[in-house]
């Protein structure tokens, strides 16, 4: 009779596992625009499945963990054996098999942990309920904190197993003792706090059930030496190299936070020459800081400002009497004071700009479920265009912008390109290294050409022919991501 029971668990757990949570209008409408039709000559059947296989892969995390190592303070192979004991030490009185640990056969400052994936939990008796973005994370190897819980059930003590579950739209309240909404079984954890603990504290914090059994098994490494280690996405780090700023330079970044590719460029950059760190949050400024300090990086100068006004010129007056009313400008700061500079900048200023745009991020992984509306879907598109607008603007000629999203979603990325290229004639794509991904999608206006020198990273082009150098599962099981690199001539 115990095995029957134990048998019933395991196929609830493997049909919450299944749930797709992302099959609502808005994702749907999103690929449904996509030109799927360009990569595969069959049916409307076949289409549906393959847009459908599309979405759940959305909604699972990369097999593939990936480590920046700040190669300015430690050694790669030191770097790999170091993650490499704390792995071993962690996997040392658990069943599952130890991660894979190995250095990117190209880039050279990533680690790769390749982790395997555990289907058959059985969820243990006790429930606990955590919120959306603790359930992704989850996924991707965190332990449950305090902060994190909606629900415990009732009489659970420290030390008891647990299942812990997602509540993924939210409908849970906090500090319930059940509930019967959607919900996605992540694995089984051990109890650290009780429930009078995490709901009858003035601020539940701390540790609240560590993960031993989890549905998708990613390693957890915390805060592991966070002066020289790095969790990052590899199309992140990509995004990076292709900018490529050599020592010395004084480089934008636009949309700054949280800082993992501002801080990735002024390492780069050997620590040398100035990174200006834009962003509209205070908050995000500082947690920008914060991770320069741990990196022990000193060319990073940060301000709270909004880049979508962030050109010294008005209406009213030339880019020659702005020129007047400016104590100095960009190229006479970095030839006696670098640190001086400050926005708004003067046309023609910059020689590097990354401009990571705000986008609606559906290529995030894993997605539990997303409640933005189509309406604001729409909106970001407008945004992206004015803040390419004054990047274009900043760009000296000859100097290279890369321009990079975290969506999927076409009018965000290609269409984006061919709206930039139309408009703006004095640039153009440039065929940038190192390339990794996908090339762009065909059917959004691009030539071949063009979407030959683009990069598209995630789970919707797994079937897409690669083009590019390289088809390692590691380049391709990423979160979804678009790079696109411009010169100004």
């Amino acid at each position: 009779m115990e095995v029957q029971i134990n048998i019933d668990k395991l196929k609830d757990a493997v049909d919450q596992v299944n749930y797709n949570p992302l099959a609502d209008d808005l994702t749907l409408a999103v690929l449904n625009s996509i030109p799927f039709e360009e990569y595969n000559e069959c049916d409307t059947t076949a289409l549906q499945k393959q847009k459908l296989s599309t979405l759940k892969m959305l909604s699972i995390p990369p097999k593939y963990t990936t480590v920046r190592v700040n190669t300015l303070k430690i050694n790669l192979k030191v770097a790999e054996e170091t993650v490499g004991d704390y792995i071993k030490k962690n996997y040392n009185d658990k069943t599952s098999r130890i991660p894979m640990l190995y250095t990117h056969p190209i880039l050279s400052d990533l680690l790769v942990i390749k982790s395997s994936q555990k289907l058959d939990v059985i969820p243990a008796s006790k429930e606990v309920i955590v919120r959306k973005v603790c359930g992704a994370a989850v996924m991707r190897g965190a332990h449950v904190y305090g902060q994190g819980v909606l629900s415990v059930n009732p009489n659970i003590v420290v030390g008891e197993k647990v299942a812990v579950y997602a509540d993924i739209h939210e409908k849970c309240l906090r500090g319930s003792k059940f509930f019967q909404g959607i919900k996605i079984f992540l694995g089984n954890g051990i109890a650290k706090q009780s429930r009078k603990d995490l709901f009858h504290k003035n601020t539940s914090a701390g540790l609240a059930f560590e993960m031993v059994e989890q549905i998708h098994k990613s390693p957890s490494l915390g805060d592991l030496h966070p002066d020289f280690l790095f969790l990052q996405n590899l199309p992140s780090v990509v995004c990076s190299h292709v900018l490529c700023p050599p020592p010395h330079s004084v480089v934008l970044d636009m949309c700054a936070a949280p800082g993992g590719k501002t801080t990735h460029i002024a390492t780069l950059m050997k620590n040398t020459g100035l990174v200006i760190a834009i962003d509209r949050s205070q908050a995000r400024i500082n947690q920008i800081e914060t991770r320069a300090r741990s990196l022990d990086l000193s060319n990073i100068k940060t301000f709270c400002y909004d880049s979508s006004k962030i050109i010294l010129i008005s209406r009213n007056q030339t880019i020659d009497s702005q020129l007047k009313t400016k104590k100095m400008s960009l190229e006479e700061c970095t030839n006696k004071n670098v640190h001086q500079i400050s926005p708004p900048f003067l046309p023609l200023s910059f020689d590097y700009i990354l401009l990571d745009a705000p986008c609606s991020g559906l290529g995030q992984r894993p997605q539990l479920a997303t409640k933005m509306s189509l309406k604001c879907l729409k909106s970001f598109p407008v945004m992206q265009r004015k803040l390419f607008e004054n990047a274009v603007q900043l760009l000296r000629v000859g100097g290279k912008l890369v321009y990079s999203t975290c969506t999927i979603v076409a009018e965000e990325n290609e269409m984006m390109v061919k709206w930039a290229l139309q408009k703006y004639k004095e640039i153009k794509l440039i065929d940038s290294q190192p390339k990794l991904g996908l090339q762009g999608l065909l059917g959004c206006g691009l030539s071949k050409e063009d979407c030959a020198k683009l990069q598209r990273f995630g789970p919707m082009f797994q079937g897409q022919q690669n083009t590019q150098n390289s088809c390692s599962g590691e380049n391709l099981d990423t979160i979804g991501f678009f790079i696109a690199p411009f010169t100004k001539v």
